[in-house]
């Protein structure tokens, strides 16, 4: 009988069986992985720091005991929010000053030698301190901006508007701050 497709006309099938040595990996292969994982994980690494920064930014400082009056945020980390405090303005400008912020204080106010330490009522709703600090995160930066006031009201002894604004390129651009009364206003920067 004769196999259709078979190469041999008698029938009969050979059977060959090579056995053939286990393939070895060149050791430069291996040594182009070795560097392509840690190069991957070096770079990894880098991005997933940027990412947190961006999903995550950092929040300016608030002082504890505050309660939130309102929010806006007029872009990606671009916020403004309003606090009231039942604490004084000058504790929340002290705040202020011992997070890294530069305050200019308004004359007669907190530590000044004519200085009242507790606003009485015909005080209400008036500037007390303006404080600024700029801040690196990852390859970002942010710069924030806080205005304390006496409170408006007989429950609050304080208010505050703090601005926040970040830095997506990583540049601050220069503040150019206004004085609260038109004046120039001594500058009070942490010490350290």
């Amino acid at each position: 009988m004769n196999n259709i497709g078979s190469d041999n006309p008698d029938g009969s099938e050979e059977l060959s069986v090579e056995f053939s040595q286990p393939r070895r990996v060149p050791i430069r292969i291996i040594v182009m992985g070795i560097i392509a994982i840690v190069f991957a994980v070096v770079i990894g690494s880098q991005v997933i720091g940027i990412l947190y920064a961006i999903f995550f930014p950092p929040a300016a400082p608030i002082p504890d005991e505050v309660t939130l009056v309102s929010h806006t945020s007029k872009d990606y980390g671009v916020d403004d929010w309003l606090y009231s405090s039942s604490k004084p303005a000058c504790d929340i400008v002290r705040f202020y000053v011992e997070n890294d912020g530069e305050c200019r204080i308004t004359p007669t106010w907190c530590g000044d030698a004519n200085s009242s330490p507790q606003p009485d009522t015909t005080n209400r709703g008036q500037n007390v301190a303006r404080c600024e600090a700029t801040q690196n995160f990852s390859i970002f930066a942010l710069r924030w901006e806080v205005v304390i006031a006496t409170g408006s009201n007989a429950d609050e002894a304080s208010q505050f508007r703090l601005n926040r604004e970040i830095f997506w390129t990583g540049a601050v651009p220069p503040n150019i701050p206004l004085s609260l009364d038109g004046d120039s206003l001594p500058v009070v920067t942490p010490s350290n």
